[in-house]
């Protein structure tokens, strides 16, 4: 499925900002389920939150410090 739907995607680059602020995302929201992975993946969307609308996401953890961020989200199928 993945080679199918390869093109729907905008892929992004993972830089040193991205992931220095996954780290300090990771001590921030770590103790409250935030996993490292997740971390970058919610990094990498606050370096985007100007140039998108919305995120989508299927993780309702994930959902919730989105939106505490100020990120608008919605669950994803």
């Amino acid at each position: 499925m993945f080679e199918t739907d390869f093109e729907k995607y905008t892929f992004i680059a993972t830089d040193s900002i991205i992931l220095e602020t996954g780290r300090g995302l990771t001590t921030k929201y770590g103790m409250q389920g935030l996993r490292i992975l997740d971390s970058i993946q919610f990094s990498t969307a606050i370096s985007l939150a100007r140039k998108a609308d919305v995120f989508f996401t299927a993780d309702k953890l994930l959902k919730s410090f989105f939106e505490a961020e100020g990120l608008s989200t919605e669950i994803g199928k």
